[in-house]
């Protein structure tokens, strides 16, 4: 007997970057589907303004950078290579969403937000506390979506 497949569409993918290796490799999957696919890639990047790495407050006061610049910078520093990456490959459409707040959340919103079909994330990301097989911003997102999630080590 041969079983039926469920067609399954794709048209937007949102991958979760945080400059992580497992959240690279993501993009990698991600430029690759997105490629296969001719689908739109959505980068976010959420920023968590209470986890400020040590010493970043301190280089902020001296250099009078607000907390607003600084989130700036890091996203343009960050995810742009990502896009680049992606764009270069000839992804049709790219865009990065840059947000504050808790990942998970986040992500989950941009998703819903944006009608993405799936979700690309790392297992594990660069935030200060992890589990043990996987990171809690990757369950929670595994938990929660609406849609497809993979995510990659």
């Amino acid at each position: 007997m041969t079983e039926t497949l469920i067609p399954i569409s794709i048209s937007r993918i949102l991958v979760a970057f945080d400059g992580s290796v497992h959240s690279k490799k993501a993009t990698e999957l991600a430029v690759h589907l997105a490629l296969k696919l001719n689908t739109e890639l959505y980068f976010v990047h959420v920023l968590e303004e209470t986890n400020v790495p040590e010493g970043i407050e301190e280089y902020m006061r001296i250099e009078h950078v607000s907390p607003s610049e600084y989130f700036d910078g890091i996203n343009e520093h960050l995810v742009e290579p990502a896009m680049d990456r992606a764009k270069a490959a000839g992804v049709r459409k790219v865009e990065s969403i840059s947000l504050r707040g808790h990942p998970a959340d986040e992500i989950l919103k941009a998703a819903q937000n944006h009608g993405v079909d799936l979700i690309i994330l790392g297992s594990r990301g660069l935030g200060r506390f992890s589990r043990d097989f996987l990171g809690s911003v990757s369950t929670k997102v595994l938990n929660h979506a609406t849609c497809t999630c993979i995510t990659v080590k």
